[in-house]
């Protein structure tokens, strides 16, 4: 799997626009999550046709975890993965959501949510520790 995103630069217009955009994303996701189940929207959300200019699927990975850094509600990884999944959808592109579990995590169990373009690893970062459940 590639790296999700470049590294920092400044912030230029193009930038400032897309963390905007990606608050946006965010923000609709988790209104989304709000009002429904989280495995319905799992169901919903496999978007597997399409590709999208590898630049925007690079930029929706680096616009995504910023933004949501800084928001004051509630925005971990499988909002991410949501926001992120939308975005590139907006597009044509495809994407596949994925949840994953590990069973060595402090207190036994931790799950996450990640996204990939591709190869392109969209949100959810370093993976390699869950293993996927199936898909439903």
């Amino acid at each position: 799997m590639t790296s999700s995103a470049p590294r920092d630069r400044p912030l230029t217009p193009g930038r400032l626009a897309d963390l905007a955009r990606a608050v946006v994303w965010l923000a609709r996701a988790r209104l989304r999550l709000a009002r429904r189940a989280g495995g319905h929207l799992v169901r919903l959300s496999q978007h597997r046709t399409g590709g999208v200019d590898p630049a925007l699927a690079r930029r929706v990975a680096w616009a995504i975890p910023r933004a949501a850094r800084r928001l004051p509600w509630r925005a971990d990884c499988f909002v991410q993965a949501l926001a992120a999944q939308a975005w590139l959808a907006r597009h044509g592109a495809g994407s596949d959501l994925t949840i994953g579990v590990r069973m060595d995590a402090p207190g036994g169990f931790a799950a996450h949510a990640w996204l990939t373009h591709g190869d392109l690893a969209v949100t959810g970062g370093d993976d390699t520790a869950f293993v996927a459940f199936p898909d439903a």
